[in-house]
């Protein structure tokens, strides 16, 4: 029993992580329409950054903290220099610019931080004694830290889109942007607020992952596929979706490698199977909006 409650903490830690990824993905469709692709890379381009700061000597949480605002500007850069002047004359073009920034991003990081590890500290405790025991099992701080960031976020997000008004502009012009400009709410800069607020959590998602998975080029190339399963499991427009998602693909994968030792080597087809199997049932997703079509 004290096996399995700590394979599911270590599930929905690592599932936290795609949860925060999927409701980047998530913030940027709702308001767009589009995928960004570059997602992935932009956080870790910012991990890139915090493991700089941190050898120069800042405190963890500081670099944390900065390197997130850097993911806020480059996303909102990516908005604004790349995405709107390109859907605003070919909207289908998005896709390959937005894979053109993975590649660009990705790039500049090996150019300037190379191919080899890096190390970036993690903002909770990883002695061999930082644990807790739950009905037997010793649970790692830093996977309940993790766990905890995510429930953070989504009560600041919450508050933030009902409780202010610039939530409630976030999401009018989610749910129409022509009206949203009639009304006199700068379509604009909402955009770029929208795609700068993905790109922070996506850098933290990034953060929270780099300090035990290792900093490489390739950190969120694996998180950012299961990611995209989890925003399309949970439903493209939904948050709470995206969340749900993220979690149910941690603990899946989670319990696969743990109990099912010939299905490990093949989780990204076991993902797609069981993402297939939902989708034939549920188009938009488990959370989803299903769009009415009039004849």
């Amino acid at each position: 029993m004290s096996l399995v409650i700590q394979r599911m903490f270590d599930g929905l830690a690592e599932g936290s992580i795609y949860a925060l990824l999927a409701l980047a993905l998530v913030v940027v469709f709702r308001s767009t329409g589009q995928l960004n692709f570059a997602q992935g890379e932009i956080g870790t381009l910012c991990a890139f950054f915090a493991s700089t700061f941190t050898l120069s000597g800042w405190p963890v949480w500081l670099a944390v903290i900065v390197a997130m605002a850097i993911g806020f500007l480059i996303s909102a850069a990516v908005e604004r220099v790349v995405v709107r002047p390109i859907e605003d004359r070919n909207p289908g073009a998005v896709i390959v610019a937005l894979i053109g920034v993975f590649l660009a991003v990705n790039q500049l990081s090996a150019m300037f931080w190379g191919v080899d590890a890096r190390s970036l500290p993690s903002l909770f405790p990883t002695d061999a004694d930082a644990f807790i025991r739950i009905g037997g099992a010793a649970i790692r701080i830093e996977r309940l830290g993790i766990i905890g960031v995510l429930i953070v976020v989504l009560v600041l997000l919450f508050l933030l889109f009902n409780y202010t008004k610039l939530g409630l502009a976030m999401r009018a012009v989610a749910n129409n942007q022509e009206s949203s400009n009639l009304v006199g709410i700068r379509v604009g800069n909402i955009l770029i607020l929208g795609w700068g607020l993905a790109g922070a959590i996506g850098a933290l998602a990034a953060l929270l992952l780099a300090p035990s998975a290792g900093l490489t080029g390739t950190l969120m190339l694996g998180p950012f596929l299961l990611a995209s399963v989890a925003a399309v499991l949970g439903g493209l427009d939904s948050p709470v979706g995206a969340v749900v998602g993220g979690l149910l693909i941690g603990l899946l994968k989670a319990f696969l490698i743990g109990y099912v030792d010939f299905l490990s080597d093949m989780l990204f087809p076991v993902m797609l199977v069981v993402l297939l199997a939902v989708l034939l049932f549920r188009p938009a997703g488990l959370f989803g909006t299903e769009k009415v079509e009039r004849v």
